[in-house]
């Protein structure tokens, strides 16, 4: 089992402290979690599992090809009655993934992205990203 550090935006209850544990074999799968590798970002519209129905997972790990480039990936999941499923990949860039905000269709998020001048290793750019639940297409969001 790998462990999760849970991040929600305005949630310092007890509730986010729940165990989202169970979402590790799935994740193992769709992400490509590894033993060895940094624990995966959650993002939930609800801290508590039982009453979460979406979620978005950040999982950066280091190149399986050798190099020193860190890689990513994120995944949609939903919650329907037969339990948590994975929708797909998304393309979402950048670094310090925060601020989630769950809608009815489209999640959105910032991370932290290069600018024109930054150097590799120090991006600067806030940038937000919406994500259409639906489809999982990703453009910036103004």
């Amino acid at each position: 089992m790998f462990p999760f550090h849970l991040a929600l935006l305005s949630l310092a209850t007890p509730a986010a402290a729940q165990d989202w544990s169970f979402l590790s074999p799935l994740t193992a799968q769709t992400l490509d979690v590894r033993p060895g590798d940094g624990a995966p970002i959650l993002f939930a519209n609800h801290p508590d599992p039982g009453v979460a129905n979406s979620s978005l997972i950040f999982h950066y790990f280091e190149n399986r090809e050798g190099g020193n480039a860190t890689m990513l990936n994120v995944g949609l999941f939903q919650r329907d009655a037969e339990g948590w499923r994975f929708l797909g990949l998304v393309p979402v860039y950048g670094q310090d993934p925060r601020d989630p905000l769950f809608t009815e269709g489209q999640v959105d998020i910032t991370t932290t992205m290069p600018g024109p001048n930054d150097p590799r290793c120090c991006p600067s750019v806030p940038t937000r990203w919406a994500i259409d639940t639906r489809t999982l297409a990703v453009g910036r969001s103004p």
